[in-house]
């Protein structure tokens, strides 16, 4: 639809790689004797956020290729 919705969808997908990095750099600290469970927690709610920008970049990105979306009254 417009370029502006191109250039969020390539941050939010840069801001998910930027977590993936963060949490792919901590991930040996996960595997000692003395994790506890928040620090599980926070590792699966990083993994849910990065889904989660992912998905709104994809989206974003979709809105600048393929025009908008469609409204339910009209998608026959």
């Amino acid at each position: 639809m417009s370029v502006k919705d191109f250039f969020a969808g390539l941050f939010f997908i840069g801001l998910a790689g930027y977590f993936i990095y963060a949490l792919v750099d901590n991930m040996p600290n996960l595997f000692i004797e003395s994790t506890t469970a928040w620090q599980y927690f926070v590792a699966f709610f990083r993994v849910a956020l990065i889904i989660f920008l992912f998905n709104l970049g994809l989206s974003l990105m979709k809105r600048f290729f393929v025009g908008g979306t469609t409204k339910n009254g009209n998608a026959r």
